[in-house]
């Protein structure tokens, strides 16, 4: 689809609740996932798009875990502190001892850790 249809589209399905992107590219190979905002600015015409779904906040949690479970990077879990969601990522260094890290549960934070997640050796 050309870029005027793929806007088209997008605005068309595009709510507040719904910040994510998930595409595919026409020459195929693994689906994309990015914030909506960033992809339609970022949108060109050399961006090829075979399909594209809008994703929530607790689809792409579960975008996430179910990266996690290929690339075994620690253990996720979401917790609330001070009246915020937070997600716990707790991982394993090499010489047995544990760190955690956390980061809010909104849109920028979850995507920036499925990134991170992403860019692992599986």
């Amino acid at each position: 689809m050309n870029q005027t249809e793929l806007r088209q589209q997008i605005e068309k399905k595009r709510t507040a609740g719904l910040p994510f992107i998930q595409w595919c590219s026409e020459a195929g190979g693994e689906p994309q996932i990015e914030l909506v905002d960033y992809f339609l600015k970022r949108l060109i015409t050399t961006i090829s798009v075979d399909s594209f779904h809008l994703l929530d906040m607790e689809q792409m949690w579960t975008e996430l875990l179910k990266l996690n479970e290929k690339r075994h990077c620690g253990t996720f879990s979401r917790q609330w502190r001070k009246k915020v969601e937070v997600i716990d990522w707790l991982t394993k260094k090499n010489d047995g001892s544990e760190t955690l890290r956390s980061c809010c549960f909104r849109p920028e934070g979850l995507l920036a850790i499925y990134e991170e997640v992403a860019a692992q050796d599986g």
